[in-house]
């Protein structure tokens, strides 16, 4: 009878093991860089933005960073986020930074990609910076995974609702890009910016 209910037990946390392994929670923050080529490259490896393809797996997500703080962007009233990034982390984005100048490093925040980063030396001090397009909503957003160097200050950019409409998927087969196998490269949604 015990050997049963081990038996048992072992095949049903086998399952649940199976089953929340599979299942990826998707980032609310992340930084894409930019991949090499997308000829070539099969469609689940990945993303294109503005022309530009870049890297599904993400350089940094939320989970690398250790807080951030806003600024007024002088540019069109918006505002932008600067992301100090954990001590264990900056040496990665470093030697990134390093080996790939000239590329580029695309934000994404809730599914809304933002103005590309280039890279133009090695980044040394661990930060990451958004210059411009979020609103209140957004940095509400940021601050629900990530720690705000000013929490009172931050609270009062914060805005319950979503001001930006949200983007109109439409399918359109026409100017598709393709990997060389025909399967469709995805999208990134622009922010509006």
């Amino acid at each position: 009878m015990e050997k049963k209910f081990f038996s048992y037990a072992s095949i049903l946390m086998g399952f649940l093991l199976l089953f929340c392994s599979c299942q990826q929670k998707p980032y609310p923050i992340f930084f894409l860089s930019e991949a090499d080529s997308a000829d070539g490259t099969s469609a689940k490896f990945i993303l294109m933005y503005n022309g530009h393809p870049y890297t599904r797996m993400p350089l940094i997500t939320h989970e690398n960073i250790e807080s951030y703080h806003s600024f007024m962007s002088m540019q069109d009233g918006s505002y932008g986020v600067v992301f100090t990034l954990k001590d264990e982390w900056r040496n990665r984005l470093y030697q990134m930074t390093q080996n790939r100048q000239g590329t580029l490093i695309l934000p994404v925040v809730n599914s809304l990609a933002f103005q590309p980063l280039r890279v133009d030396g090695p980044i040394t001090d661990g930060k990451l910076v958004i210059w411009n397009g979020l609103n209140g909503y957004d940095l509400k957003q940021i601050a629900r995974d990530i720690r705000p160097e000013n929490p009172e200050m931050e609270k009062k950019r914060f805005k319950t609702k979503n001001p930006r409409p949200l983007p109109k998927i439409t399918p359109s087969t026409k100017n598709e890009r393709k990997d060389h196998t025909g399967r469709t490269i995805g999208e990134i949604f622009s922010s509006g910016s």
